[in-house]
């Protein structure tokens, strides 16, 4: 789940301190900060990008698959970009190597 959290919110970075876990967006300026509260959790984001949004969007849809499982993806490498591809979620742009 780690790899398709990343996939999803590709410039982000995480950084935690104790419990807290933050993820910031280095393009956008961004940021999601995840606290442990009551049992569960607190979120809140600033910024253009929702990136706990778009996190648990993707998460959902796999979970939501049929086809759930690391052979049913599909990694499609174009002069324009690498995209992770699977029959039931939405395409996701991977970071261009360096």
């Amino acid at each position: 789940m780690d790899f398709l959290a990343q996939c999803a919110v590709r410039d982000a970075q995480m950084t935690g301190l104790g419990e807290v876990v933050q993820l910031v967006d280095v393009a956008s300026g961004s940021v999601a900060t995840i606290t442990p509260r009551d049992g569960g959790w607190e979120v809140r984001e600033r910024g253009p990008v929702k990136l706990w949004e778009r996190i648990e969007a993707v998460i959902s849809a796999y979970d939501a698959s049929d086809d759930a499982g690391p052979g049913f993806f599909r990694l499609r490498v174009t002069p324009s970009g690498q995209h992770l591809r699977h029959p039931q979620m939405p395409t996701l742009a991977l970071p261009a190597p360096l």
